[in-house]
């Protein structure tokens, strides 16, 4: 591990997928290019600190990195940023890791940098590390997503009049009933749109109860996912859902 110095080629861990016999690819997300995958040589039969290496959101550095063809990259050695213990061992922090890595994958395109973006993962794989309290860290990361993406909505947090939903496509608001999942409740859209710009203390502050929390979760993924790609099923969501219930 080498934290005395900044890294040559900062990466977070997303994945690692086995690819033929001694050999797997391990997607990251890298703040040069973006989302790519790096061929990787097993250790001796899948040590365990090759396993905690490239465990999802593993913050890296990957020193001597090249292309190998398009965005399929190999490197020299991986370093580790910082000791990751508590996220590797302690299960509501692994599952959180992991939720934030697939919606990573599932949101964003390929080999396309968003360094803002990659700035803000890491500070939060840090806090998943390292904070007391982790239960609104995923939804801190999604406000933030939301900030540093430009796609913090330009509408007023009270529904105008003859409005009574919000069209998360459209970033605005809209007259008719809530139908559908790209559709909020003027109630849930006023708590959507009052958190937007909300600092990582700030929402902690926030009067939000369990359920509440998780609706916005959700609701932040639909409109990262309508505005960046599109919708598809974060898998890892119900195990967190379920380990970071009260």
């Amino acid at each position: 591990m080498n934290t005395a110095s900044p890294p040559q080629h900062p990466a977070i861990v997303l994945t690692t997928v086995r690819h033929k016999d001694g050999v797997s690819i391990v997607r990251v997300f890298s703040r040069e290019h973006g989302i790519v995958g790096c061929l990787v040589r097993e250790g001796v039969k899948g040590s365990r600190r090759s396993r905690n290496l490239y465990s999802p959101l593993s913050l890296l550095d990957l020193v001597g990195i090249r292309v190998v063809k398009e965005d399929l990259f190999r490197f020299q050695r991986a370093d580790r940023m910082m000791a990751q213990d508590r996220t590797a061992g302690e299960v509501p922090r692994g599952a959180l890791a992991m939720f934030l890595a697939e919606f990573m994958l599932r949101t964003l395109d390929s080999s396309t940098p968003h360094e803002d973006l990659f700035d803000a993962l890491w500070r939060t794989a840090q806090r998943i590390e390292h904070a007391t309290s982790i239960g609104r860290l995923h939804l801190a990361f999604m406000v933030e997503a939301v900030q540093v993406m430009g796609l913090k909505p330009d509408a007023p947090v009270t529904a105008p009049g003859g409005m009574d939903r919000f069209n998360l496509a459209m970033a605005d608001w809209e007259s008719g009933p809530p139908l559908g999942e790209d559709y909020l409740s003027e109630g849930e859209a006023e708590r959507f749109l009052r958190i937007q710009g909300m600092n990582f203390d700030e929402l902690q502050a926030e009067a939000l109860s369990h359920d509440a929390r998780n609706l916005l979760v959700l609701q932040h993924v639909r409109y990262l996912q309508l505005h960046l790609s599109s919708p598809r099923p974060i898998r890892s969501w119900e195990v967190l859902s379920t380990v970071l219930a009260p």
